[in-house]
């Protein structure tokens, strides 16, 4: 029973939707285009949430080595 209503509603949220579907993408942009820097900050880290800080702190450390091999190779070569 539970598995024809789950069916029963993704059919009627496809009917519903299908056709507004360039309706619903236009809102989608012009709300995420009036966001400013601050506000898509906020969403972005509440969305990722603790990992944020990890994805900085490892993007910084392998950046810095990189930095540092290209520097070495260059000055070896």
């Amino acid at each position: 029973m539970r598995d024809r209503i789950n069916r029963w509603l993704r059919v009627a949220a496809l009917r519903a939707v299908a056709s507004r579907r360039q309706e619903i993408a236009a809102f989608i942009r012009k709300v995420v285009e009036n966001w400013d820097t601050e506000t898509l900050i906020m969403r972005i880290e509440l969305q990722v949430g603790r990992d944020l800080q990890f994805i900085r702190i490892n993007g910084t450390v392998v950046g810095g080595l990189v930095g540092l091999v290209i520097f070495s190779v260059s000055r070896w070569l």
